[in-house]
């Protein structure tokens, strides 16, 4: 089923798409055929990239020094007692 809609967008893309649609029946084939082929390229923003081993190593050692950090405070304090 076809539904028709409204969309806003760049006049220098929708230029191309015209002069892609001499190729077509019309803009609308194009933005499907586009549409077809792009989304399922797309990954869903609640979709988390991997951390690489590189990544994974920051994170543990930025977290590891403010942790380290906060226990020599806390150490620091008790020795003052």
């Amino acid at each position: 089923m076809k539904v028709e809609t409204t969309i806003t967008i760049e006049a220098d893309l929708l230029k191309r798409v015209d002069a892609a649609a001499k190729d077509f029946r019309n803009r609308s084939e194009v933005f499907e055929i586009a549409l077809r082929e792009y989304l399922p390229k797309l990954k869903p923003k609640t979709e988390k990239r991997k951390l690489t081993r590189e990544e994974e190593v920051e994170l543990i050692n930025r977290y590891a020094d403010e942790k380290r950090e906060e226990i020599l405070e806390n150490v620091e304090y008790q020795v003052d007692l």
